[in-house]
């Protein structure tokens, strides 16, 4: 399974507004983009994949800008990552068994079942709170600045 840069660019947002926000203060879309070092713009794609998905809220006015709906222990990476890519599939007959025509009788699938399984069990099993409570944003990049687009938010 591929990562592909609007999971990880959503990930990376959801943990900013979680170390920035107390549940209650919003964090401006500039604040964002500084913090994850991804265009406003590219943002702002995110940000409405994410509310659509109920995981942000955004506020108007002077002190706008996205807040969780729901606090950081009950946010999984799971439900971000399918928010803003879609289900979490290695291949596509796991999710729909109709896009294959050997779906029942191939004897690979229950390897693909078992990969699937396992990704989504990690994914389910780690808390946007557990996440944002890990360290700086850029901790892992320091000695790389060369890495940050792909920079993970996690230390060791």
């Amino acid at each position: 399974m591929k990562l592909y840069t609007r999971g990880r660019y959503a990930l990376r947002m959801m943990v900013a507004v979680a170390r920035r926000s107390d549940g209650s203060d919003a964090v401006s879309l500039g604040t964002l983009a500084s913090a994850t070092m991804i265009s406003r713009r590219y943002l702002e794609q995110v940000a409405r994949r994410l509310r659509e998905h109920s995981l942000l809220r955004a506020v108007s006015g002077r002190s706008g800008g996205y807040v969780l709906t729901r606090p950081p222990q009950q946010i999984t990476v799971a439900e971000i990552f399918e928010a803003s890519i879609g289900p979490i599939s290695v291949v596509d007959c796991i999710r729909d068994p109709d896009h294959c025509l050997e779906a029942e009788f191939c004897e690979c699938r229950w390897v693909y079942e078992q990969v699937n399984s396992g990704i989504l069990s990690v994914l389910d099993g780690l808390t946007l709170d557990a996440l944002a409570s890990r360290g700086s944003a850029r901790q892992g990049c320091r000695d790389y600045p060369s890495a940050t687009h792909g920079c993970p938010t996690t230390g060791p």
